[in-house]
């Protein structure tokens, strides 16, 4: 019985290896497709580790948010996906502050500017949706998406 889980474990342990031995072969072919290893240069906000888990759980709380108003649209229910919007991410005095809290210079950086410039845009996106506008609607979910990622261009954990 001993010799038998003793083999198994073995072979598992081979299985696991040989994957993950092919599975690094396909990210270094990949990486070097794109011009080899590259230091991630992005900005690091810097703060304590719960800070981190924090700030990264609402990240992936926007991300939902962005699911359901895709979702709502999906259906042709703008009232929904205005609500979703306005609520989740719509720009307010409140949510200025709690943004601010992430703010890496005490001066002010782009951070606050781009997190500013997303909430507003999902008030946009509100305000066609409310208005009935569909495909306004699907334009400025779009522009929410690349406010997003502008942010995620120029700053990291």
């Amino acid at each position: 019985m001993k010799r038998t889980l003793t083999t198994v474990a073995a072979i598992t342990f081979f299985a696991v290896a040989i994957s993950f031995a092919a599975d690094h072969e396909k990210m270094h072919e990949l990486m070097m497709k794109q011009g080899g290893p590259k230091a991630d240069e992005r900005r690091e906000l810097t703060m304590h580790d719960p800070m981190k888990v924090m700030h990264k759980g609402m990240m992936r709380q926007h991300l939902d948010t962005l699911s359901e108003i895709t979702s709502a649209l999906a259906v042709n229910n703008l009232k929904e996906a205005a609500d979703i919007a306005r609520t989740n991410l719509g720009w307010s005095k409140e949510r200025g502050e709690q943004c601010s809290v992430f703010e890496p210079d005490k001066d002010g950086s782009d951070f606050t500017k781009l997190s500013t410039a997303m909430h507003k845009q999902a008030d946009k996106l509100a305000d066609a949706a409310e208005a009935g506008n569909r495909d306004k609607t699907l334009t400025a979910l779009s522009e929410l998406i690349t406010r997003c990622n502008d942010c995620h261009k120029i700053f990291r954990h």
